[in-house]
């Protein structure tokens, strides 16, 4: 197993940082690629040279997320998706021809959010951040904070039409991938809340992508297993690992833990939450897990910078420290 970071942008700075942390990759989100914001393609030499400034770090480039205003409509349900779908195909397109000569294994994987209130207008509020030891400024969220919020800014989607844009998606995008040879990897919804501002949410559970992957079978098709999200849904995380990892459809994980769960959780320090991570790990090197392990959400810790670097640098230690000592001998 391996130790990748959110860079965001692949800023330089932010990559000296990860080499020097000890993390052996990064993911981007696909707008801090040179076109993509303009046109929600990026451009071909634009990809070239961000897997070049990785690798000059002795980094992987490891995901590049989509979404914003590049996905709204798809996830709306608006007729304008078709065009939106076309050009997430020509992102799949250029990434697998910039990674031609890597095995998929070895390429970003592109990581797909399908929460529809996410990129809407009014979109998804997110939590506060209350108090933790010494001050530090942990994530809280509590369905009853947003019990005023009813604008419902994706409009009232059943379970059924939230199915059906899923299908609309991937029965077009599963294809392209497998011909680019580059992997899709989704992330749950989040909050994993049956209903979240009048849209339903389908990928929330064990049972959830469960279907996901019946639908679409390509071995292409996998997760962004985040263990928070699980754990906040109220599954047991290392049955999911367990079952996933045997199917190898973990293509990606957020290391993160929680205590609570829906309607109220507070994200806390991995050795703080609900979930043993030790045995997190465990399961992981069970099922041959080979990926990386992401510290996800950042904390609020007095004299940290814009990268949270000092939040990031304890997990990115608290998590080296969990595999050397698990490591099958």
């Amino acid at each position: 197993m391996k130790i990748g970071v959110r860079t965001h942008n692949g800023e330089e700075r932010r990559l000296i940082l990860a080499e020097q942390l000890g993390a052996q990759g990064g993911s981007i989100w696909a707008w801090a690629l040179p076109g993509f914001r303009e046109n929600c393609v990026p451009d071909l030499d634009g990809i070239y040279q961000m897997r070049e400034r990785f690798e000059a770090h002795n980094l992987a480039l490891t995901g590049i997320g989509l979404g914003a205003d590049c996905l709204k409509n798809q996830l709306l349900g608006l007729p304008e998706r078709d065009r939106e779908i076309d050009n997430v195909c020509e992102t799949i397109r250029r990434i697998g021809q910039v990674y031609k000569d890597k095995p998929a294994a070895e390429s970003p994987v592109i990581i797909l959010d399908q929460r529809v209130t996410y990129w809407a207008k009014g979109g998804w509020t997110g939590g506060a951040r209350v108090l933790g030891r010494g001050g530090v400024l942990f994530y809280d969220f509590d369905a009853s904070r947003d019990a005023h919020l009813q604008d419902a800014p994706a409009g009232h989607v059943s379970l059924e039409e939230v199915w059906e844009r899923i299908a609309y998606l991937y029965e077009r995008i599963v294809p392209v991938a497998e011909e680019a040879d580059i992997r899709l990897a989704t992330h749950p919804d989040d909050p994993p809340l049956p209903e979240y501002r009048g849209a339903a949410h389908a990928l929330n559970s064990l049972a959830g992508f469960k279907k996901l992957f019946e639908m679409f079978p390509s071995p292409y098709n996998g997760m962004l297993l985040c263990l928070g999200c699980m754990q906040e849904a109220g599954e047991d995380p290392i049955q999911v690992i367990r079952y996933f990892g045997k199917q190898n459809r973990i293509f990606y994980v957020h290391f993160r833990n929680v205590k609570g769960r829906v309607p109220h959780y507070t994200e806390v320090f991995p050795n703080l939450g609900d979930l043993d991570m030790v045995q997190a790990i465990k399961a992981f090197w069970e099922v041959g897990y080979q990926g990386f392990l992401v510290p996800d959400h950042q904390f609020g810790i007095l004299g940290d910078d814009d990268w949270n670097t000092i939040s990031r640098a304890w997990q990115i230690g608290y998590i080296t420290a969990l595999i050397q000592a698990t490591a099958p001998s």
